[in-house]
């Protein structure tokens, strides 16, 4: 198994892992039906998405998990620059491992990738996107060293803005 930077022609497979990886968190979560939910809600999810996947490609710190031609994990990261007073900070996205082959590093591998080029890029803090009932993650995480908190995450579209100042 190889761990490599992300390539523009890994997008297909890596959109089906993230999308099935999505669907099983869908599945046990949350109550709607994966078949219930519109399509194009659903054509925008995850980091693979069009609208998404071409700037974790250029940032250059995004990575699959590969043996041939067969992708068994990525994870999708980025530099953002001047967030939280910090001037470089690596934010990581998504990541997820085929079911059939989690609980072997890979998760842990495409993490240390990640946090390394990250450092060697100029990141001095990493942040990482967890969904608060996902223990395996919160694990993997808290065995890497990253301090988890309890601290939620407020949204505002901010596209819905003028109709919410009525």
């Amino acid at each position: 198994m190889e761990i490599r930077q992300m390539k523009l022609k890994d997008l297909v497979k890596v959109r089906e892992l993230e999308l099935l990886c999505i669907r099983e968190y869908f599945d046990k979560e949350i109550k709607n039906k994966w078949e219930d939910l519109p399509q194009e809600w659903k054509d925008n999810l995850g980091a693979s998405s069009p609208k998404s996947f071409k700037a974790y490609l250029e940032g250059g710190l995004s990575f699959i998990a590969a043996e041939d031609d067969e992708i068994m994990g990525f994870i999708f990261a980025q530099m953002l620059h001047h967030v939280y007073n910090t001037e470089n900070m690596l934010w990581v996205e998504n990541m997820g491992v085929h079911p059939y082959f989690r609980r072997n590093g890979i998760g842990f591998k495409l993490l240390r990738t990640a946090v390394e080029e990250g450092r060697r890029s100029g990141a001095t803090v990493a942040h990482s996107a967890i969904q608060p009932d996902n223990l395996k993650s919160i694990m993997l995480h808290k065995k890497f060293g990253f301090f988890m908190d309890r601290r939620e995450v407020a949204l505002m579209d901010l596209n819905d803005l003028n109709k919410k100042k009525n």
